[in-house]
């Protein structure tokens, strides 16, 4: 996830100038390259250091989770996600001091394939959590 957000984000900083926006479906979907200081999808703009702090605990917290725990083929994918997602805006904040966003869904805040995949891996270890907790609905 990491790579694969590393290199989308290239690829916006290069092909795209800041503050433009290329449009792949009219008025639904476009390219646009901005940039964020504050947590996933815009939120808390003020808050740069507090999310590379966070970052950096989430990284640790994780790999010292994995490292002590056995874990399964499925936790493991949820778990890749949000580590992956987590060094790619964390490499942002150290490297640019912000986060490059660029999916532009015009209903939703611009995001990126770093917000993405936290997003998914939280919400399927939410998902996961529930269902073995009642297994039987």
């Amino acid at each position: 996830m990491f790579v694969l957000d590393r290199v989308t984000k290239n690829l916006v900083a290069a092909q795209i100038p800041f503050g433009t926006e290329v449009s792949v479906i009219d008025h639904v979907v476009g390219i646009t390259n901005v940039r964020n200081a504050g947590a996933a999808f815009g939120f808390a703009p003020a808050g740069a250091t507090l999310f590379l702090v966070a970052s950096v605990v989430v990284w640790i917290g994780l790999v010292a989770y994995v490292a002590r725990n056995p874990i399964g083929e499925w936790s493991g994918v949820v778990l890749g996600l949000i580590l992956g997602g987590t060094m790619g805006n964390g490499y942002d904040r150290i490297v640019h001091g912000t986060v490059t966003d660029f999916i532009n869904f015009h209903f939703w805040p611009v995001f990126n394939v770093a917000d993405a995949a936290i997003s998914i891996g939280v919400v399927l270890m939410i998902a996961g959590y529930l269902l073995r907790r009642n297994p039987a609905g």
